[in-house]
């Protein structure tokens, strides 16, 4: 049943009452704010920055050999391209962090990684 507020914004053809569009409105920022702190999330586990660090490109610790591309030590297998260094307290060695062709950021121990400088064309 209808409440008695409501037969009569029907009967008077106000379908947009001030509280409706308040309750639009809140609801789209709140879900807006939810949004944007899951995206922030997300990226600064999966990638360690969030989206702001290329657009004000704020300069991250770099290694003198980011960019250059990482091989295994033992079977020449390609893994990615390094773009940093540093320790992991989970393995307690120090890694790289190195991007993998689908995007992943992981880390690999520098005792098991052959570093090359890619060719210039």
């Amino acid at each position: 049943m209808a409440e008695p507020d409501e037969k009569a914004n029907e009967a008077d053809g106000r379908f947009l009452t001030r509280q409706r569009i308040k309750t639009v409105v809140l609801g789209s920022v709140i879900a807006l704010v939810v949004g944007l702190a899951a995206v922030f999330i997300y990226t600064s586990i999966e990638y360690g920055g969030t989206p702001l660090d290329r657009i004000f490109k704020r300069k991250q610790a770099s290694s003198p050999v980011a960019g250059w591309l990482a091989y295994e030590k033992n079977s020449d297998r390609f893994i990615g391209v390094i773009r940093s260094e540093g320790f992991s307290n989970r393995r307690g060695v120090d890694v790289y962090y190195i991007e993998r062709p689908g995007g992943q950021l992981i880390e690999f121990p520098k005792t098991l990684v052959v570093a090359r400088e890619p060719e210039k064309k």
